[in-house]
């Protein structure tokens, strides 16, 4: 698989949907997507900023089952959970506010894994049960949540209006201006009178006057 567009440290190892379950061995929906880190404990990051709702091994009737293993969750600004599965440790605590780029634990294997890797999910709801549907419907696919949560979050930036300041004084280049157009009068063919046309335009231009 390849790294994850998010962050080049992760290799996606398991896409979000269908698949076949890597311990059951049957046809089962993957609610998150399976993401690998070097080494095997490496740290791992929040992918957005939020408030930590969960951070403790899984337990059966919370909507956090216990083969998540260790699981970090974060509510993001739109209410939706995040969560980090099969972590060997949480270094963040419920109630703290987290940061974007932040480190929330360690990568690991706890819980039903075949090995170290970090399960991220993400919910459409914190409660109750922390979200939890017994469908997919509760979820949603975390590459394209995130492509469109990053867009709107990008500021819009307005270039600053540059006022621009006439190069000449309207007088001075007035007092230039009348021999050009005597030159114009004097001249005996169309491309020296264009010529006159254009510096006089020119003149009017960087007085910050209007063509002619």
């Amino acid at each position: 698989m390849s790294n994850w567009i998010y962050d080049p440290s992760y290799r996606l190892t398991s896409p979000f949907g269908m698949r076949m379950h890597p311990i059951l061995k049957v046809n089962k929906f993957h609610r998150g997507v399976d993401l690998v880190v070097t080494p095997g404990n490496g740290p791992l990051h929040a992918f957005v900023e939020g408030t930590v709702m969960y951070a403790a091994m899984g337990k059966p009737g919370i909507g956090i089952p216990a083969e998540m293993g260790i699981v970090v969750a974060i509510k993001d600004d739109k209410g939706y959970l995040h969560l980090y599965a099969h972590l060997s440790t949480a270094v963040v605590k419920v109630g703290q506010k987290v940061a974007k780029g932040q480190a929330i634990g360690n990568q690991g294997t706890t819980g039903s894994s075949t090995g170290n890797h970090l399960h991220y999910e993400i919910r459409r709801a914190a409660t109750p049960r922390h979200g939890w549907t017994d469908t997919e419907a509760g979820v949603v696919e975390p590459t394209k949540y995130l492509q469109d949560y990053y867009k709107a979050a990008a500021p819009i930036v307005v270039p600053p209006k540059v006022e621009v300041k006439p190069m000449l004084k309207p007088e001075d280049a007035n007092k230039i201006i009348p021999f050009i157009s005597a030159a114009y009068g004097l001249a005996k063919d169309k491309a020296s009178r264009d010529e006159a046309h254009r510096l006089a335009n020119e003149l009017r231009t960087a007085s910050g006057q209007p063509k002619q």
